[in-house]
């Protein structure tokens, strides 16, 4: 039996992680869209998708808010009525709302983000045993890309039939949902940090965790510079799908749905891959080569569905990578009363990383072309996976 046919949680917890991201791909394809609509340049779209990933440098005071929070669910909930509301001004403003006004609502939105996603992750643990960690989180992960499978379509069949307005409407009805599924769900066992420690000493030993613990801060760094140099393949796919290949609204949307597509075909067989490989770290590394594989093939594809494929193989990395690496690699090593600081850090660095990703993105998009700025990530790719090995191999020299 799976562990959604075992475990109750786990199965709200997939339910929650299903909706949100279908919301949120609808509102970042919808903006997307709507920004390209009125002329807006590669550079234009990567101001609003830096200002939804930079949000992650608060993540060592989220981090250490989960540690701190007796009850996640409240935390989790609060997050997602917090978020519903930003959504909504958003949707309700959107035809008046200049860039660095929709820049600054997205921050906030992305802000309250990086309280939740420690928050929901920090669970997993305290509700499956160690054994199936793998596929819980290939499970929940693959769950998740669902909602961005059919979110960007979606996206661009709103956006034609009512506008961009009515798809971010979407986006906060989804964050309502949350709400009830998360207060029903069982009270985690979890440690609590001591309250008589002062949040300044909190948070710095989240990070020194991070940082002075070999592995970790190998897998931590390798991860960052993975993500700075492959961020902009979400950035640069529109415009693949509109300059090069002349697609219409819904067809980029399915474009950008082909790494969700990949990670969900490809769960059912990453935690037995990952078992094979015997540790999640050589599944980091090899979950990285196959998303920069697939990066690569798309700058070379001769047409829209053959760059769809090369996608569905770049998803396949990412689950391998992510979930049966990186975030197995965390919830195993980490002590429980540090996990919440752990998870933010690490996935809060990702997001200063992607955010830095696409300040760079943009420019060498409108620079270059699209193939040529896939033929760049492509290749980044490779070099992120060479610097996870070359750090991982001087954190054991260092230790021996």
């Amino acid at each position: 039996m799976s562990v959604l046919g075992r475990s109750a949680a786990i199965r709200r917890l997939a339910a929650l992680e299903a909706i949100s991201p279908l919301g949120d791909a609808v509102a970042t394809v919808a903006i997307i869209l709507h920004l390209q609509a009125r002329g807006g340049t590669g550079t234009t779209v990567a101001a609003v998708m830096f200002a939804e990933a930079i949000p992650p440098v608060l993540a060592p005071f989220a981090g250490t808010l989960v540690d701190r929070v007796r009850d996640v669910r409240r935390l989790i909930a609060s997050a997602a009525a917090a978020q519903a509301v930003v959504v909504g001004l958003i949707a309700l403003a959107l035809d008046d709302l200049r860039l660095p006004a929709l820049a600054a609502l997205l921050f906030v939105r992305a802000a309250i983000d990086t309280v939740s996603a420690p928050a929901v992750a920090s669970t997993v643990p305290s509700v499956v045993a160690d054994e199936d960690l793998e596929s819980t989180n290939t499970t929940i992960a693959a769950v998740r890309e669902l909602g961005s499978i059919v979110g960007p379509p979606l996206a661009g069949l709103l956006f034609v039939a009512f506008g961009a307005a009515w798809a971010l409407a979407l986006d906060a009805v989804t964050f309502l949902a949350v709400v009830p599924l998360v207060v029903t769900l069982r009270k985690p066992s979890r440690r609590v940090t001591a309250e008589a420690a002062t949040w300044r000493a909190d948070v710095a030993d989240g990070l020194r965790l991070v940082w002075r613990t070999p592995a970790l801060r190998a897998v931590a760094v390798g991860f960052w510079i993975t993500v700075f140099v492959t961020a902009p393949d979400d950035l640069v796919l529109p415009f693949l799908g509109r300059d090069t290949f002349d697609a219409r609204p819904v067809e980029i949307g399915l474009l950008l749905a082909g790494a969700s597509l990949g990670l969900v075909v490809a769960a059912p067989f990453v935690s037995a891959i990952a078992r094979r490989l015997s540790t999640p770290v050589a599944a980091i590394v090899a979950g990285g080569v196959v998303l920069a594989t697939g990066n690569l093939l798309t700058a070379v594809a001769p047409a829209i569905a053959v760059a769809f494929g090369t996608q569905v193989m770049r998803g396949a990395g990412v689950a391998l990578y992510d979930a049966a690496g990186v975030r197995t690699f965390l919830q195993r090593s980490t002590p429980p009363h540090l996990l919440g600081r752990a998870l933010a850090n690490v996935y809060g660095g990702v997001g200063v990383a992607a955010a830095l990703g696409y300040v760079v993105g943009g420019p060498v998009l409108d620079a270059t072309s699209p193939r040529v700025a896939f033929g760049i990530i492509g290749a980044g790719g490779f070099a992120g996976v060479a610097s996870t090995v070359l750090l991982l191999r001087r954190s054991r020299a260092s230790r021996s």
